[in-house]
């Protein structure tokens, strides 16, 4: 397949998963049809099927997009001073519109009959925890914080702490409000280190 064929379905795979994101947090997966995403990109139900071949294989890949999206903006706001890239990965996720911002939301609502989104959040989930327990070790190292604090558990802390303010704001708390109470968290944990 010629290079520009193969840009161009990426390229239109990239939108249909946009749409289908956008889609899927509005109107919740299961009210969310592939007739609807198809009329949203205006293109037909049966062009959305050359790309995917049910709207569970596009969950899917929604799902791992957008949490493929968290992790790599997180990587890159984190990768100096903790407690400053934290505070800027927060900052960065309240620009994103609430679509892709409380995606895993939607996920959750499929969790329990959808092993294939169990097994990506899952994952993901694991992910994160391995890559901010090692930040944390090397905070231990360079004697940011304590030896004694176990990295797993406080990867994890900070990971509930983090949702726990996402769930804050879709139940009405404003984005600089939100920001201020995870600075002051994160803050907080770390010993109110800069």
């Amino acid at each position: 397949m010629p290079k520009v064929i193969q840009d161009y379905r990426e390229m239109a795979k990239e939108k249909i998963i946009e749409s289908a994101s956008k889609l899927f947090f509005q109107m919740g997966y299961n009210n969310a049809g592939m007739e609807n995403i198809a009329r949203d990109m205006g293109i037909t139900k049966g062009t959305l099927y050359l790309y995917f071949k049910n709207k569970e294989e596009l969950l899917n890949k929604t799902c791992k997009v957008n949490m493929d999206l968290l992790e790599t903006n997180l990587k890159k706001s984190v990768s100096g001073n903790m407690i400053t890239g934290i505070e800027k990965f927060f900052a960065d996720e309240m620009k994103l519109p609430d679509y892709k911002k409380f995606y895993w939301i939607f996920a959750l609502n499929e969790i329990n009959v959808n092993n294939n989104i169990k097994e990506i959040i899952e994952n993901s989930y694991k992910r994160y925890v391995k890559y901010i327990s090692d930040l944390i070790e090397n905070l231990k190292q360079d004697g940011t914080i304590s030896e004694s604090i176990n990295s797993t558990d406080l990867a994890r802390i900070l990971i509930a702490f983090h949702n726990g303010v996402l769930i804050s704001i879709m139940q009405g708390l404003d984005n600089p409000t939100a920001t201020s109470i995870f600075n002051s968290g994160i803050r907080s944990l770390f010993g109110n280190r800069s």
